[in-house]
């Protein structure tokens, strides 16, 4: 498991109190599971046979940025939608407790899903393709889920993406500062932001997902199907946001992913195509997650630890990517 500063370090006698109180079964085995690096997961098995997860979200008093705090509602949230409107696999969740009375943080209790991480996975080049594919096709599906208004559902909704963005970006940069650090970068970002206030305020507002990581896809390799987990960090916004994860990742421009825009395009409903405005948007998008990890690594990590320095240098080329572009 990856150390991290946010992790909420749960009980056996806690973890079995809160499945009777719920009456989701009588626990006989609890396993920490997963490299996540913000909740804690446990994969618990009931004496009724069924394995199932929970999730845990970071204790109250852990430092976490603004957007961040009360995101495992905004969790189970994107999976009741995903249910709702898709047939996307993704696990279902049996209970859910924002109390904090037994275990003193919010947490859910979800279907343990069958498979292994994407990169886990040893494809040939053949597999790999048919796999890249049902991620697109997940990500065509949840673009269909509209809204009218924009931004992170746990920090409040803004009437276009240019507010939301903006919201999100201001917000990034006031934690920053509250943790001591200045970011240029990010106040550079700001500044593009209102130079493209015209094109952002007509963005369609869709389901966006935003963390469409290897680590965040399941592969079952008995059926060959795919299944999302972790949908946490979505918001309602650009439905381009969600190429940043696709092709050679969010370090190369939207022009560098022809491949997967036309798979995109055909099985999508509105089309994404590449254009001098396309590849503002995404440019943006890239600048708001190199952001999120110039941030992050002061509330989670300390300078010497690996993810840390990661950190530090990824948002340091998507930045310089990103500005090029803008």
């Amino acid at each position: 498991m990856i150390i991290s500063k946010t992790k909420y370090e749960a009980s056996e006698d806690e973890i079995r109190e809160l499945f009777s109180f719920h009456k989701a079964g009588n626990v006989l085995d609890i396993a920490a599971l997963g490299n996540g690096e913000f909740n804690a997961a446990y994969k618990i098995t009931c004496d009724n046979g069924v394995n199932c997860v929970l999730k845990i979200a970071p204790p109250e008093d852990a430092r976490v940025l603004s957007y961040e705090k009360n995101m495992m509602k905004s969790e189970v949230f994107w999976y009741s939608k995903m249910h709702e409107k898709t047939d996307i696999l993704c696990p279902e969740v049996y209970v859910s407790d924002f109390s904090k009375e037994i275990i003193k943080s919010d947490c859910f209790i979800m279907e343990m899903m069958p498979g292994e991480p994407l990169w886990a996975m040893n494809f040939s080049g053949e597999e790999y393709e048919t796999v890249q594919k049902q991620k697109i096709c997940m990500l065509t599906k949840i673009h269909r889920i509209a809204n009218d208004r924009y931004g992170y559902i746990q920090t409040g909704l803004m009437i276009s993406w240019y507010e939301a963005l903006k919201n999100m970006a201001l917000s990034l940069v006031a934690d920053c500062k509250n943790l001591g650090h200045d970011t240029p970068d990010g106040e550079k970002f700001i500044r593009f932001i209102d130079r493209h206030e015209k094109l952002l305020g007509s963005i369609p507002c869709r389901m966006v997902n935003f963390d469409l990581w290897d680590s965040n896809v399941l592969y079952n390799v008995r059926t060959g199907k795919i299944c999302w987990i972790d949908p946490e960090r979505g918001f309602w916004g650009d439905p381009v946001a969600d190429f940043l994860t696709l092709g050679p990742g969010p370090k190369a421009p939207l022009a560098a992913k022809k491949k997967e825009l036309d798979t995109y395009n055909e099985m999508a409903q509105e089309k994404i195509f590449l254009t001098e405005e396309t590849e503002i948007r995404y440019a943006l998008a890239v600048c708001y997650l190199a952001l999120i990890e110039e941030v992050e690594k002061y509330v989670r990590y300390e300078p010497d630890n690996p993810t840390y320095i990661r950190n530090t240098v990824d948002s340091r080329e998507m930045y310089d990517m990103a500005f090029g572009l803008l």
